[in-house]
């Protein structure tokens, strides 16, 4: 009797195993057919990256290449696009602040060219709170993009910087 628990214990365990592993392959196949079947995330034109801290770096030391747009002032810097995976296209800012007195910044961009030649895209990013005097942020862009355009062919443009300091702002 003992013999007949433990062959039948045994079996239990088998079949729980082998149905542990046939569930998992099921699983993993569904997991791995549903990643297939799913394309990669479409960047949002208003997507933005969160600025990074500021501090004293001059806008130079992002190493973010050439510099093409400057608005207010050459407080905010417009960098060379940058092509990611899946069709996103990244333009990289700076911003300082040359005043005397914090300020906030939202600035508006269009670029033209990444998916179609004249057709522009838009969006907006900020400093996200008061930038203090003499201190530098970065921040980023995307953008839909088709990877074959090559970026000395896509006209990035700042298209409005709206600058507040806490003296703007009404009590």
């Amino acid at each position: 009797m003992p013999r007949l628990r433990r062959i039948l214990a045994g079996a239990a365990v088998v079949a729980a195993l082998a149905s542990a592993v046939v569930y998992g392959g099921i699983r993993f196949a569904d997991s791995v057919n549903h990643d297939l079947a799913t394309p990669p995330p479409t960047p949002s034109p208003s997507d933005t990256s969160l600025p990074a801290p500021y501090g004293s770096l001059s806008p130079a030391q992002y190493h973010y290449g050439n510099a093409l747009v400057h608005a207010a002032g050459n407080d905010v810097i417009a960098y060379e696009p940058q092509h990611q995976p899946h069709g996103v296209l990244t333009v990289p800012f700076t911003i300082t602040n040359h005043g005397s007195k914090p300020y906030s910044y939202v600035i508006a961009v269009a670029v033209i060219g990444a998916t179609n030649s004249g057709i522009a895209q838009s969006a907006r990013i900020s400093s996200d709170g008061m930038l203090p005097p003499n201190k530098t942020m970065s921040a980023k862009i995307n953008f839909e993009s088709l990877d074959d355009i090559p970026v000395r062919d896509i006209d990035v443009r700042i298209t409005n910087v709206e600058k507040k300091g806490t003296d703007d702002n009404p009590s």
